[in-house]
């Protein structure tokens, strides 16, 4: 079930993150550092509105949305839901404009404020319809909606910055049309009906006690993502985050990335498995999540610390290739090592309905990555920083590992880890021997050398999934 549920979930998983990353590389091209720099900044303002504000309810949903199956639940549902929105926005306006006019050392403009304001509107709206979506295993509202708002945010953004001007509150009102389209054509073909605004005092209150705790833990998971684009701003000024920004946004969405491919269903998944079996089973299910996981993510960050130099050559603008060499391979580890924390030990602590672990894991990540980051900044500057937030996620997964392992028995299977670090070891030695080259028609090959190695060395670490695998694929297409 989870290997089915994971290709369905791929194109949006591959499309939408593609995206990102290729809008990180292309805005270079087109935005100087201070412009990139307050687009960022933007970004990261949105962020945390959502979490501040909508996370604890988008948290509710996924874990619990598939449960109001029932007509009269449904209803209920979607009432609250509706209300829920409504005041989220008007909150996150206030939240936006207050944290544009007092936190970017430029002088925003009302264009500027108000695209920040549709932005964040849109987009946080979008992520909580695609948690919703996926809680209910309908991918293709979540595609329509994972892809959209990237791919057709990022073109549109393109076309604006070519032609019209390249400014932030362009890219900024090009990303909030195509996150307003998503959603209008994923809502007819989700279960959320329209109805009137209406507090159901139950849910809330389910919500609410499961939410409650994450409400904090998702602020502090934001301080781990992008304090650094803050502390770097207040000692550096703005132009400083955007050369921060390519190889930090670069490192984080490429893991960011690779985790979504195997993740779309995997907390779904192991919902059901206690629904249906019990907590018993919850454990080899994570163990297998985990193991996709780290299979994702080992040759990622291999990959990009074997062709750093080749890598930032090839595709950055030419006055941001000094600082991203230096920052991507720090970025890749520490957002792999977050990604494991947060797809693998962390939900743990959410399955098991212990939310309360989540804010000390998270905690412990936000305070060390502050203190690291800026300790860091101090003694090695902006390349000083990253590796203090790489610092901090290295605390907090050991934290989150051996809390889960020590409650719930949460663990990884030693023969699983052996055999992805045998692959990635080949498809290192691969990567190395081959001629590195400082040009995209010469890197791409690269890439597929190093991905084919790893894909045949995997193969042979796990000869008997590959037979289910191969046996599963051959029933399908004999009965179509």
């Amino acid at each position: 079930m989870l290997l089915r549920q994971t290709i369905l979930y791929l194109p949006a998983q591959i499309i939408g993150p593609l995206a990102q990353m290729a809008a990180t590389i292309v805005w270079t091209y087109w935005l100087q550092p201070e412009a990139l720099g307050a687009y960022a900044l933007v970004w990261a303002i949105q962020e945390l509105a959502g979490l501040a504000i909508l996370a604890w309810w988008s948290a509710y949903m996924l874990r619990y949305a598939s449960g109001h199956g029932a007509e009269g639940e449904r209803a209920r549902l979607d009432g609250m839901e509706w209300a829920v929105q409504i005041l989220a926005a008007l909150a996150q306006t206030v939240f936006a404009v207050a944290a544009v006019w007092t936190v970017l050392d430029i002088e925003p403009t009302v264009e500027f404020a108000a695209a920040a304001v549709a932005f964040t509107l849109t987009r946080n709206l979008a992520s909580h319809l695609a948690d919703r979506a996926r809680a209910h295993f309908e991918i293709t509202a979540y595609s329509i909606i994972q892809i959209t708002g990237s791919l057709f945010g990022f073109l549109i953004g393109l076309a604006v910055v070519a032609w019209v001007a390249p400014t932030p509150e362009a890219l900024l009102w090009s990303y909030a049309a195509a996150q307003a389209a998503g959603i209008l054509f994923a809502l007819p073909l989700m279960r959320l009906d329209l109805r009137a605004p209406r507090f159901d005092r139950a849910i809330l209150a389910a919500a609410w006690r499961y939410g409650a705790p994450l409400f904090v833990a998702s602020v502090l998971v934001w301080v781990g993502s992008h304090s650094i684009r803050f502390i770097v701003q207040y000692d550096l000024g703005v132009e400083a985050v955007g050369f921060v920004t390519v190889g930090w946004w670069l490192g984080l969405r490429l893991t960011t990335f690779a985790s979504m491919l195997v993740t779309g269903a995997s907390f779904s998944i192991a919902v059901e498995r206690i629904r249906e079996v019990g907590p018993t089973a919850a454990l080899p299910q994570f163990a297998t999540n985990s193991a996709l996981l780290l299979a994702i993510l080992a040759p990622s960050l291999a990959g990009v610390i074997v062709l750093n130099t080749s890598l930032v050559q090839a595709l950055v603008a030419a006055q941001y290739v000094p600082m991203t060499m230096q920052i991507l391979p720090l970025a890749v580890a520490a957002g792999a090592i977050r990604a494991f924390k947060n797809h693998g030990s962390d939900q743990c602590f959410l399955l098991f309905e212990r939310t309360t672990l989540n804010i000390w894991s998270t905690v412990i990540e936000a305070v060390a990555t502050v203190v690291c980051c800026i300790v860091g900044l101090h003694l090695g500057g902006m390349v000083g920083a990253a590796a203090g937030c790489l610092v901090a996620a290295i605390i907090a997964e050991i934290f989150s590992f051996v809390v889960a392992n020590r409650l719930f028995g949460y663990y990884l299977r030693l023969a699983d880890i052996v055999r992805i670090a045998t692959a990635t070891a080949a498809m290192a030695l691969v990567l190395e021997l081959l001629p590195s080259s400082q040009t995209l028609g010469g890197v791409l090959p690269e890439v597929t050398a190093g991905a084919l190695t790893y894909g045949a060395a995997l193969a042979l670490m796990f000869p008997a999934e590959v037979r289910v695998f191969a046996g599963k694929l051959r029933a399908r297409l004999s009965r179509r």
